[in-house]
Formats: structure tokens, sequence, C-alpha cells
């Protein structure tokens, strides 16, 4: 196979349509934001960006809201706007690998893990870190038990977590390494069969955008789009995004880029109609946000986080029998 030249997989995505989106979805929007590791100005500068709408939009974050910043401002600002219904606007949580830290103070353990969302154009499967394809399977059974339902939630209990290479999501696909490996005998993700066989969308954060670029020569498969300004990516080949553009400010291969992005879902159906591929991003209008990195300035915040604490979103549990296989409680 012919290898694709650099160029072709840099695309610049101008921010200019957020009051062209608003016009034309009056209900709201839908956006999903990555890792934001205590970042509180950051996700707020966002906010600003999207014009977030605390009454009519909602706000899907995934995880990672310890490991760096103002962790306590964080969850006070995340808090006031804290939503355990799915269907109603607000901030809505999935848990990262950094969440078990942040116990007894902020235990955040209540959350899901996996949160699917359903649309005409596109299912989405919201992850910290990714989707393997025995928990995918598992979901997409259980989804079809109600076929007029739009939006659910699972939570991976602690045997899925700790059972070696075969627990789904939070273990295996840590590594940014195994991360997107198609090869490996445990399958770690579906392939793009199985995903455009449920027409499904995976967007992850978890891995920063800097470890995939290694002098200039971008590493995640021949068929990756860089959006180059917000610094995330789209994997054509999986169906799949990746939204972390390094808040947490690791600097890796030369790349020194720190901010906060996020994906707006009608905008992406949108373009999803026209087929997911990199032809039709290019054509499309814009989906993608972002805000550069602005620093705490820990000053002093309400630090109420009854909300989260208080968190009980309904949520199906994910777990493994005896015999090691993963089933639905």
């Amino acid at each position: 196979m012919k290898k694709m030249d650099l160029n072709e997989k840099i695309f610049v995505s101008e921010e200019d349509n957020i009051k062209e989106l608003r016009e034309k979805n009056k209900d709201g929007l839908t956006f999903v934001v990555g890792d934001t590791h205590g970042e509180q100005k950051t996700l707020e500068a966002l906010m600003e960006k999207i014009k977030f709408d605390p009454m009519r939009d909602k706000v899907f974050l995934l995880g990672d809201y310890n490991e760096g910043g103002d962790v306590a401002a964080l969850l006070s600002f995340i808090s006031k706007y804290y939503s355990a219904d799915y269907e109603k606007a607000g901030f809505h949580l999935i848990r990262g690998n950094h969440e078990r830290e942040l116990g007894p103070l902020y235990p955040l353990e209540n959350l899901p893990d996996i949160i699917v969302l359903k649309r005409d154009a596109l299912t989405f499967f919201l992850v910290h870190a990714g989707m393997v394809f025995e928990a995918f399977r598992l979901i997409n059974d259980d989804m079809e038990k109600t076929p007029n339902k739009k939006v659910f939630a699972y939570k991976l209990d602690d045997l899925c977590t700790e059972r070696g290479t075969r627990a789904p999501l939070r273990q295996i696909t840590w590594s940014s390494r195994g991360l997107y490996s198609r090869t490996s005998d445990n399958r770690v993700w579906p392939s793009e069969d199985d995903l455009r066989a449920k027409n499904a969308c995976i967007i992850h954060a978890h891995s920063p955008y800097c470890f995939f670029k290694n002098k200039d020569v971008f590493t995640y498969g021949e068929k990756s789009l860089f959006f180059s300004k917000q610094h995330m990516f789209f994997c054509e080949e999986l169906r799949s995004f990746n939204i972390d553009s390094n808040i947490k400010g690791r600097y890796i291969n030369g790349e020194t880029y720190r901010g906060l992005s996020c994906i707006c879902l009608e905008a992406l159906c949108e373009t999803a109609k026209e087929g997911l591929t990199r032809e039709a991003v290019r054509a499309g209008k814009n989906f993608v946000f972002s805000a550069e990195y602005i620093p705490n300035d820990y000053e002093k915040h309400d630090g109420n986080i009854t909300a989260l604490l208080s968190a009980s979103p309904a949520m199906n549990l994910i777990t493994m029998d005896y015999n090691g296989e993963i089933i639905l409680k």
C-alpha cells in the first residue's frame, strides 16, 4: 500500500460556526469533552467558546478530573451543572483511570464507564480510554432489547478492572502502545466491519495527541486525519476520535501544545450523513472546538460538590462470571 503523504493527514478546522449551530438546533447541543485534569479555567474557556447553555445543552466529560491543576475548583465548577439524568441538560460524567485517586476526599466511584448515545446518523460510544470487542458486542445485544431507547450507561465492576488482559476497557486500554492494536490475541478494538455494521463511532480521550507525533510522522495508521489546530485526531479505519488535546502538558516528540477540545455531536451527525470518511470531514461543517490552556488562578471557590458526591445515575453493571466471561447484570 502506498504510504500516505503527511500533508494528506493534516486538517485545519476553523471554529467560526457555533452561532450557525445554535440557530439550527434551538433545543440545545450535545458536546463531548476530553480529559480535564483539574484545569477549571480551561474548561470554563471551552464552555465560553461553545456558548454553553446549561438549560439546553448536554456536555459529556470523558473522565480524568484528577492528576493536575486545581481539582477542588474543577469539581466545584462541574458540580454546578451536573445532572444524573442523561436526558436532561447539564454535565454528565464518565470515570477515567485517575478517579480512584480522588477518594475518600472526592469519591467519584458511582459513575458509568461507558455511555452510549443513539442518534439517527450514528451510535456514539463515549468512553475514557477505548472499547474492546467483547464489551461492544455485549452492549449492542443489550440495546437491541429496547430499540426505542436513546441513552444507555454501563459501569464495569472491580472484577472487570482487575482480572487480567480480558478486562474490558479499564485496564488493557490504558497502555498507549496497546490501545489501538487490532492484531493482539485479545482483539482489543472492534474491527472496522464491526463498527460499520452497528453504525457506531467511538469517542475517547486518555492518550495525549503528542504521543502520536514523532519527528513529523504521525503514527496512528494510514487512515488517520489530524486536526492540527485542536490537536486531536480521527482514525477513519476504526471510526474513532481521540480528543485528548494534552491539557496535562506532556511534552513529547516536540509537541508543546496544551489545550482542551470537544466534539459537537449534532454537527458530526450532519457530516456522517455523507459517510464518516476523510473526504466527508474535510468537506463538511466544523464539529470540533478547542480552548488553549489557561493556568488556574487558585482563587477561592465555593467548594460545593454535593451534586457529585450524591450522584446516582442509572447504569447497568458489566461483570465477569466464574469462567471469565463478560456478562451483564
